[in-house]
């Protein structure tokens, strides 16, 4: 009651917040307990009481009348103002006398009897809320206001002894998240900046670039908000990854002024001439850089939802960061750069000269590019065939969930005696913070049956362990001391919560479809049981088992002729005896409290056959065993539908991060199952979404080397160039995946969107190689090939590095939330590093060879 018309009504007042959801609501109510062997004495029926009790509580509009010219409401108010005036109400009886309702029944102060529960830890009696935000509405702002409304009504709350407690809060990892991703952005601009600074030997130029970086983020997140974008882990992410192409650019325009410089031009003309040179190429290398981000646009569902986010930020900074360098960089260089050329040699300057050199030499042998393409390749394959694949990465966001099923038929009592002894287990952990219970009901369900329950457990911040090994003691000591569990089950919070708006229940879910929900669940047990026998996997659970048992009434065909009891009837009665039925309410202040009429009998519970029913044609109660045929059945199957078919479900959950091994021995073991023909085994879970988002960023990827060639061929109208950039392209992608086989990372979605990146990159650098090469004032092939790869050589080594160790901090994982971009982190830093080789070395060689062959 505190919570509902004390609590509630002050926070969802609160500006951005949806609701005030209450889990296991216990509403008060008065039941008006009947006893059916005083009713038979008075031979009166269970309806004609139910009937006499409604008129006593209800309020009727009779009419208005004008009084002394004053218009009043004429009702009938028969409700009274105390319930317990109830048990006064006169009863007519068919011989004429009266009975007061205090004969046949009392009036008990209860509650709605719903089966469900909730708990807290450390407290005896403790109700569960969740507070739920608008769509629209940050989340910080919205828990902050809540949190200051917390402490005002704690304080009010204080003489009731009730006190608010904030057990998880969704913003904590957010923040964190957050945080970590902005720290690592920051420092991996520095990074990016000092590589800038080794190549260029320019104090005050790279000390500027570390200025126009906050200064393009600053202007990107307001483009964030005029597009209307959440400011989460994703658009951050797309920010961090956008940092190489920031970079970029302003290397590109620097690098530029700076060899005009060399050939002994002034300051002014070189900045001048330097742009204008730079700036058509440079303009359509970013818009083709971009467009490879377009099919990320189209791609369906909820991964796409975040896709988008990621790609509008990357092409958003891509954007504002080419206009920064077309309009800022010249300014600076003109402020900052001396007035003439210094003629330095520096290491980066030898080390150019050797390639040249070098790359000079190997024009001879210029086949040598067509089998490095053949092993680049090939190794490429491979490495895609033997790199396990999951869906996405694995984080530790400090929280976790218990989902947990006990035996078919365990009470909620029983239940919650239960839980009690697992949440000991889990006080008795010292990086548990504290935890919330729910049984009868679970954070993704309104109800559930009373043997099914869970905890959220909140992990304290400055834990040793991580989340993996915390879970898995708790794993380890739940199931050695309940072994009774019917299903056992530990995910992260986002993950569940991933999983309810996925519409899948884990990572692995088998789905048994037939026609016989017995047979589904007889050979979902026998088939979880070899699952649960496979070390890779763990938390294998029956989701589709058996509820509770039941007492099954079925109506006899001769009951209506003889005793004149239709099926309604019957129902209603015993709807009164075991549920009970809502025959009105009472007001108290601001409350509405309802009157249940509840029936007993003392052989309901103990011999339901001879408990009684009342008959109107006979006048009389009789035994419930002579108009309805009583069964009982134990175990009752779930009857689940998937696609108009019954289906029992097997959820599975495996070790590490290597969903295709997984899946691999879950098929492995439906073979060996040996299921009869008329069950049809179907692999689905988070493993279906992998692979619907795979086949999506496989055509995105297909789609943006696609859009390259076009552009490409349109840009330079030549198909040497062309073939020779789509393989740079291609071949670098092999670098991304030696990089996830190194660190033992899996391909994930993230990995997919790392290739994309360094697609968009490594355009951007081969195009700006080929325009050299076009322009170039050299007549022979090899002359124009060294003049363009020699005078890109610095930029791309500057471009590639410092994209690559921008990343770094990221894909070591500092700070909490950052391991859901790692993976990207580390296809990028891969793919990057690779094209190096593949930009300077492979491709100069291939198009040797090709124009040779050609010409020839």
């Amino acid at each position: 009651d505190i919570l509902y018309y004390k609590i509630k009504p002050l926070i969802i007042s609160i500006p951005g917040v949806y609701d005030l959801e209450i889990k296991a609501p216990q509403w008060q109510e008065f039941h008006i307990v009947v006893d059916t062997d005083k009713l038979n004495n008075y031979n009166i029926s269970l309806d004609y009481l139910k009937s006499v009790i409604y008129n006593q509580t209800k309020i009727d509009f009779l009419g208005v009348s004008d009084l002394l010219n004053k218009q009043y409401i004429v009702t009938l108010y028969q409700k009274p103002e105390d319930v317990y005036k109830l048990l006064d109400v006169k009863i007519p009886l068919p011989n004429g006398r009266y009975i007061n309702l205090s004969d046949v029944a009392v009036i008990v102060n209860s509650k709605y009897p719903s089966r469900a529960t909730s708990g807290f830890s450390n407290v005896k009696n403790a109700v569960v809320f969740n507070i739920l935000r608008q769509p629209d509405a940050d989340t910080t702002t919205v828990i902050q206001n809540v949190d200051r409304q917390i402490d005002i009504i704690n304080k009010s709350l204080e003489k009731e002894g009730v006190k608010i407690y904030k057990s998880y809060d969704s913003s904590v990892f957010i923040k964190e998240s957050i945080k970590s991703v902005r720290d690592a952005i920051v420092l991996g601009s520095i990074i990016a900046v000092v590589i800038l600074f080794i190549f260029l030997r320019k104090v005050k130029i790279s000390f500027a670039t570390l200025l126009i970086l906050p200064m393009v983020f600053f202007i990107t997140i307001i483009g964030i908000k005029v597009l209307g974008l959440d400011f989460n882990l994703f658009s951050l992410g797309g920010m961090a990854a956008a940092i190489g192409g920031l970079v970029d650019h302003v290397i590109i325009v620097v690098e530029n002024i700076d060899r005009h410089l060399k050939y002994g031009k002034d300051k002014l003309t070189a900045i001048i001439d330097g742009s204008k040179e730079i700036l058509p190429i440079m303009t359509g290398a970013t818009l083709i850089s971009t467009l490879v981000f377009l099919p990320l646009l189209f791609v369906p569902g909820v991964v796409g939802v975040f896709l988008k986010q990621l790609a509008l930020v990357l092409v958003l900074t891509y954007i504002v960061s080419q206009i920064a360098a077309i309009f800022l960089v010249p300014v600076i260089a003109y402020i900052l750069l001396p007035n003439r050329f210094e003629s330095k040699e520096d290491f980066i300057t030898r080390l150019e000269k050797r390639y040249e050199k070098f790359l000079e030499r190997l024009f001879k042998y210029d086949f040598i590019a067509v089998v490095l393409i053949f092993v680049v390749m090939l190794s490429g394959f491979l490495l895609y065939r033997s790199i396990p694949a999951t869906f996405l990465p694995k984080w530790d966001e400090g929280s976790f969930v218990v989902d947990f099923t006990l035996p078919a038929g365990t009470s909620l009592e029983e239940s919650y005696k239960t839980a009690m002894e697992m949440g000991k287990i889990l006080n008795s952990i010292p990086e548990v913070k504290n935890w919330t219970l729910r049984i009868g009901t679970s954070l993704g369900h309104v109800t559930e049956q009373p043997n099914v329950g869970d905890f959220l457990v909140v992990l304290k911040e400055n834990k040793n362990r991580s989340i993996f090994e915390i879970k898995e003691e708790v794993r380890k000591r739940i199931e050695d001391k309940f072994n009774n569990l019917e299903e056992f089950d530990l995910p992260q919070v986002i993950e569940d919560r991933l999983a309810d708006i996925l519409g899948e229940e884990a990572p692995i879910s088998v789905l048994l479809y037939g026609y016989d929900p017995d047979k589904l669940v007889s050979y979902g047990f026998k088939l979880r049981d070899m699952l649960r026998e496979k070390p890779l996997l763990e938390e294998v659970n029956l989701k589709t088992a058996f509820s509770s048992g039941e007492i099954r009434v079925r109506l006899k065909p001769e009951a209506q002729s003889i005793y004149g009891l239709s099926l309604n009837d019957l129902y209603q009665q015993l709807y009164n005896a075991y549920w009970g039925s809502v025959v009105g309410n009472i007001v108290y202040g601001e409350k509405v409290i309802n009157l249940r009429l509840i029936s007993t009998d003392k052989q309901q519970f103990l011999n339901p056959e001879s408990m009684k029913v009342y008959s109107n044609t006979v006048g009389r109660f009789i035994p419930l065993s002579e108009v309805a045929e009583v069964s009982y059945k134990s175990n009752v199957p779930e009857v689940t539908h998937y696609n108009l078919s019954p289906v029992a479900v097997i959820t599975v959950r495996f070790k590490g991060n290597n969903m295709s091994d997984a899946v691999k021995v879950v098929n492995q073991t439906i073979q060996e199952a040996n299921l009869p023909s008329d069950i049809t085994p179907v692999v689905s879970g988070f493993y279906r979404q992998q692979q619907e988002s795979f086949k999506n960023l496989m055509l995105v990827i297909l789609a943006a080397i696609t859009f390259i060639g076009i552009f490409v061929m349109i840009l330079f109208v030549d198909f040497k160039i062309t073939l020779s950039i789509l393989l740079a392209v291609v071949l670098t992608l092999t670098g991304v995946l030696v990089a996830l086989f190194i660190t033992g990372k899996p391909l994930d979605i993230t990995g997919l969107i790392g290739m994309l990146i360094v697609l968009s990159i490594v355009i951007n650098n081969n195009v700006l190689i080929f325009d050299f090469y076009k322009n170039s004032p050299e007549e022979k092939i090899e002359n124009r090939i060294l003049y363009a790869t020699a005078s890109r050589f610095r930029p791309i080594t500057m471009t590639m590095l410092s994209n690559a160790f921008a990343m770094l901090p990221i894909a070591l994982a500092i700070g909490s939330g950052t391991q859901i971009l790692q993976d990207l982190a580390i296809s990028m830093i891969g793919g990057l590093v690779f094209a190096i080789f593949v930009n300077l070395l492979i491709i100069p060689l291939f198009f040797h060879f090709l124009a040779r062959f050609l010409n020839h």
